[in-house]
């Protein structure tokens, strides 16, 4: 009851931070800010009921619960979920021009259920000034988001299954670390262990100290700025083929030190490593006379996309005797205890309901079944990668920005091949391919894990983050609109202007598809090939050589836009976790927890407060995640 009566006043504050203000972007790192923020306040409200009124205080278990009730909430509410549902539904009806030539191309096709038409409550959106709930505002959303409703508890029903799928072969049989759940855990900790370290304390004091001296500096420019945001290598480079080295920040941003820290050794060196192997690309690729850029050489999309697909079948492939077992135990033939074999059931009806759901939803709206089928495949094999990389190295970043399935069958076969209406439907489903950052399978899959950990009663588990996902839906959709209505979707007050922004990337390229059409990228599949045959070869180096010091999920969350904010930081973790291995050994590493902890807790924490006083008093404040 408690993570449900937060998640509204969390989903209104990240979709202020994020589609608002642009001030906090915490869905787009693994570990949201707001809700270790939240975590942080209820362990100490609930340190005070344990002294004053110990029958009221929570337990660890249930803490960590609301944890993740709130972060599947906020995934739901993301920057890469609900603010490009909402920007993409309101906007070709809105904005569509003749010099555009949308009415020549796609206009007349538009599944219009699917979309928001009523000229009223659009010129509302935009200019403000308005209530969401005058029933001409209001009543013109009700069938687009009853749709979309549907269609996004399908889409989660087949991530609840194949989280329950994955628990087992991943948390058990092979022993994944989970990283990221340690820090609810860890803070969440009866009797307040965490928190009498004074290492802890020491450390949050820091990046505390750097966001308020930051705040402070853009209110009253007198006040020295301490710069660990951006400080970008390109602008030494002049001359080709250097300049091919493309925007490449340097930071040093507190959190992602510890984060980074939690990680395994293998990981943080194979994140800046790949990262710099990713830069020597578009430099040779410069060198030999051809653009760098999206959509040409070396391909960085297509190219990524082909390492999470390798990432994606070999976790497949390594648990193929599982799947073998959890059949055997769907069909009652299995060995598994009865209330394991229940929930394999009742797991295999929401991957199978929800898939026939989904391509029920594309196929009524005029998509190619077979394509749908495809497409499906290609973004659950896309989150499995997403969950492996969590769940094994606990990636704080894994965005595959524009390597979404529609783009990437386009790629390989051309637009021939697929029907206008399905060309469209790719386009609508963008909203939830844009950038896999705030995918909610692995928050799924870590609330799951956390459960067994803590001994959680699992199905206990899996009803409160569903009852979170219903509420988290309704609750981004109203947070979005409720904002957007007061202050006007394309006013200056809407400083992040995403309600414009996201829904012209596809339809622009949905008008290009059908303008001109076309004709297979060869480059571009074979630098995708490329990708996943190195994915395929790393995997066999490691399995050859058991000291082979680079992993292939290195590789491919490194070549990604995210990457580019952190992997100074991930350079930094890797020196000091190093060498604390290599002189203190273990010990030392476990003595250094807190320390780390600390950064990430102090970042997390100050950085919230300020985000909350802009809320409050409408300030523009440090953006400390970069």
């Amino acid at each position: 009851m408690l993570g449900l009566v937060l998640i509204p006043f969390n989903s209104y504050w990240v979709a202020f931070m994020e589609s608002i203000r642009y001030t906090g972007h915490p869905t787009t790192y693994s570990l949201y800010f707001n809700v270790v923020f939240i975590l942080f306040l209820l362990v100490g409200i609930n340190e005070a009921l344990r002294r004053f009124l110990p029958r009221l205080c929570l337990s660890r278990a249930e803490l960590v619960v609301v944890y993740f009730m709130l972060a599947l909430a906020s995934a739901l509410v993301g920057h890469d979920q609900a603010q490009v549902l909402l920007s993409l539904i309101g906007y070709p009806y809105y904005f569509n021009r003749p010099e555009l030539g949308w009415d020549n191309t796609f206009m007349p096709l538009l599944p219009k259920q699917l979309y928001v038409s009523d000229e009223t409550a659009l010129l509302h959106l935009y200019t403000g000034g308005k209530s969401l709930w005058d029933p001409e505002n209001f009543g013109a959303w009700i069938q687009a988001l009853s749709w979309w409703g549907g269609f996004t508890l399908a889409l989660l029903a087949v991530m609840f299954g194949l989280c329950v799928v994955f628990r087992r072969q991943w948390s058990i049989n092979e022993k994944l670390a989970f990283p990221l759940v340690k820090l609810p855990i860890e803070m969440a900790s009866e009797g307040a262990e965490l928190w009498r370290n004074k290492a802890l304390w020491g450390a949050m004091l820091a990046p505390a100290f750097i966001n308020t001296l930051s705040n402070l500096h853009l209110m009253y420019p007198a006040v020295p700025e301490l710069n660990i945001r951006q400080i970008n290598l390109d602008q030494y480079f002049s001359t080709r083929p250097w300049t091919a080295l493309g925007w490449t920040p340097v930071t040093f941003f507190p959190f992602a030190i510890g984060v980074g820290f939690l990680l395994p050794l293998d990981l943080l060196l194979s994140s800046w490593f790949f990262y710099g192997f990713w830069k020597t690309q578009r430099i040779v690729v410069a060198m030999l006379g051809y653009s760098v850029g999206q959509g040409q050489p070396p391909y960085p999309a297509e190219q990524s996309f082909g390492a999470y697909l390798g990432v994606a079948l070999f976790a497949l492939w390594a648990a193929r005797m599982h799947f073998k077992n959890v059949w055997l135990a769907v069909i009652g033939k299995g060995g598994t205890e009865a209330a394991e074999a229940w929930r394999l059931r009742l797991a295999a009806v929401a991957i199978g309901g929800g898939l026939a759901a989904l391509i029920w939803f594309s196929a009524t709206n005029g998509m190619d079944e077979l394509s749908a089928v495809l497409f499906f495949v290609l973004y659950y094999l896309i989150s499995i990668t997403v969950g492996r990389l969590r769940g094994e190295f606990g990636a704080p970043v894994h965005d595959l920005h524009f390597a979404d399935p529609g783009y990437i069958m386009t790629q390989v076969a051309g637009t021939a091949p697929f029907s206008p209406k399905t060309l469209i439907m790719f386009s609508n489903y963008f909203w939830f391919n844009r950038a896999h950052r705030s995918d909610p399978m692995p928050v799924l899959l870590e609330g799951i894990v956390s459960g067994d950990q803590l001994r959680t009663r699992r199905t206990t588990l899996l009803v409160a983050l569903g009852l979170a996902a219903v509420v988290g839906l309704i609750s981004a959709y109203w947070a979005l609109l409720q904002q957007y209505y007061d202050l006007g979707a394309g006013t200056a007050k809407v400083i992040g202007g995403m309600q414009r922004g996201f829904a012209r990337q596809p339809l622009d390229r949905l008008h290009s598809w059908m303008s001109a059409p076309q004709k297979p990228q060869n480059g571009a599949t074979g630098f995708m090939a490329g990708g996943f045959l190195l994915t395929a070869f790393l995997y066999w180096l490691r399995i050859r050589l058991v000291s082979f010091p680079l992993h292939p999920v290195g590789y491919a969350i490194s070549g990604t836009w995210s990457m580019e904010l952190v992997w100074m930081p991930l350079f930094l973790a890797w020196c000091c976790k190093a060498a604390l291995f290599r002189y203190g050994g273990f010990s030392a590493y476990k003595k250094a927890i807190p320390l780390f902890l600390g950064l990430i807790i102090g970042d997390f924490v100050s950085g919230a407060i300020w985000n909350l006083l802009g809320l409050c008093f409408g300030w523009q404040v440090y953006h400390f995640l970069g």
